[in-house]
């Protein structure tokens, strides 16, 4: 479904109603909506002159999509029975309806332009309060009519206001919608209710948001085209190659031989696919191949014979600064089938040989091409991040010794760990589930380096005392948690 969005976001008004969060939000929102494969136009800190580009923009295109969106973060209110989209040159509270309508969006003449398009569908999105001054101005919006095929929902119910800040860098009500907005076959009003749920539950009842729908057909945000990055270079059928077809030809047919994980059609086929020239495969056979390689590597010994000289292996195929096949196995690791991050299940096979071709001055493009997509998921919990110059990670522990004695009656030493800190965030609790008990520092930093994702030459343990014998300090403030020994 081709579909427009227009996103706003409005924090530099005057001194008194200033806000932080509605141009973060505005940008989180225009980012997803991008991976969406949306057309966006995005605009920070709008005055008055844009207000009227805007509405002709919207006016101009909208006969030449399915669907369109509107987002709106900033102070709003009602005046005179008239909702208002503020601009920052907008006075706050409004002196008068003049200053009004030469500062602002009016919500009617959104909805006019939408009754012209009756067979579209157009969703309003208001992150602003419905109440007096934080995202608002007078007690409430004024009733709102949503023309046929139109949803307009609010972050607020009325009378309420609509929290600044509240949900990491974002609002409680964008980043809830961020939470939700890129899950694959959601529906628009299952979307909104599961944001209303979660707002509702994260400001303790304070914050409802509201909406009103005169919506016919369906809609879904994601209905899985959402890629992790328009800047990916590759088609979406290897990006996403789960259900990859590629052509009629021989080297498709090889790669779902590839694919197998048959031993005795795998081996033949990555034989055959390595003797290809690389001049007759284009940039998303190359990167297919490269993932493939990868997924084979535990048990293809045709693909694991490729990272025992892998430096060498990929000089066949590089183009000027570009090599697919390394890009493709860099993906592989970090991105699954579906074209989704792995999270914590990053693939470590062959790990280190990839990490230390990729420093390698003559494939540094793959350093900055997977340092590029892994940028956005410093949120999503990928503590450490590839990059050409790599910085050595600092993991500090604070250990205490104890000597208890063991089932046999002896004395033994024991390195009871109470933190374990690294790039800031203190990771004991995640280590539990690691079977991390009894190891000395040395196998600790194999495991370290195993829940970073990052090569073990990397890691750096600090800790007050020599590690021998490790065992985790126990959980707090839990009935009968003693410790394990």
């Amino acid at each position: 479904m081709k579909t427009l969005a227009i996103v706003i976001g409005n924090d530099k008004y005057h001194e008194s109603a200033e806000l932080k969060f509605a141009v973060k939000d505005s940008q989180g929102i225009a980012d997803v909506f991008i991976r969406l494969g949306y057309d966006v136009i995005h605009r920070k800190d709008i005055d008055n002159n844009v207000c009227a580009e805007i509405l002709k923009a919207l006016d101009d295109k909208i006969a030449g999509y399915d669907a369109t969106i509107f987002f709106f973060a900033g102070h709003g209110f009602q005046f005179n029975g008239e909702n208002y989209l503020t601009s920052v040159n907008c006075q706050i509270p409004p002196s008068d309806v003049h200053n009004c309508r030469r500062n602002s969006i009016q919500l009617s003449e959104l909805m006019d332009i939408y009754k012209k398009h009756p067979s579209k569908i157009n969703i309003v999105i208001i992150d602003a309060c419905r109440r007096s001054f934080g995202r608002g101005a007078e007690p409430t919006f004024a009733p709102i009519q949503a023309p046929k095929g139109t949803l307009v929902a609010f972050s607020t119910s009325p009378e309420e206001g609509a929290k600044d800040g509240g949900m990491g860098d974002y609002g409680i009500y964008a980043g809830a919608l961020l939470q939700y907005i890129g899950r694959e076959l959601l529906s628009v009003e299952e979307l909104f209710k599961r944001v209303r749920r979660t707002v509702y539950n994260l400001t303790n009842g304070k914050q409802t948001p509201w909406e009103h729908t005169s919506l016919i057909g369906d809609f879904y945000f994601n209905t899985g085209q959402l890629i992790h990055s328009p800047t990916i270079p590759y088609s979406e059928d290897v990006v996403k190659d789960a259900n990859y077809k590629g052509k009629a030809d021989e080297f498709s047919a090889l790669i779902e031989e590839a694919k197998s994980a048959d031993w005795n059609r795998q081996n033949p086929a990555f034989e055959t696919l390595l003797r290809i020239p690389a001049s007759k495969l284009d940039k998303n056979q190359q990167f297919i191949l490269g993932r493939n390689l990868l997924q084979a590597s535990g048990y293809s010994f045709k693909a694991g014979n490729f990272f025992e000289n892998l430096s060498h292996q990929l000089s066949f195929y590089q183009d000027g600064e570009e090599n697919h096949v390394l890009n493709g196995i860099l993906f592989e690791i970090y991105f699954d089938s579906r074209g989704e991050f792995r999270h914590k299940n990053i693939k470590l096979q062959s790990f280190d040989e990839v990490m230390a071709v990729r420093k390698n001055p003559k494939f540094k493009h793959g350093s900055e091409f997977i340092t590029a997509l892994l940028h956005a998921y410093k949120k999503e919990g990928l503590l450490w991040v590839p990059t050409f110059d790599d910085q050595p990670v600092d993991v500090d522990i604070f250990v205490t010794k104890e000597t208890r004695k063991d089932w046999l009656d002896n004395d033994v030493e024991y390195d009871l760990v109470h933190s374990i800190n690294t790039m800031g965030k203190d990771i004991l609790e995640d280590m539990r589930d690691r079977y991390i008990t009894g190891l000395n520092q040395a196998r600790l930093r194999t495991s370290l380096a195993m829940y970073l994702g990052a090569p073990e030459s990397l890691v750096k343990i600090n800790s007050n005392t020599e590690i021998n014998n490790l065992v985790l300090m126990p959980k707090q403030n839990l009935p009968g948690d003693d410790l394990p020994f």
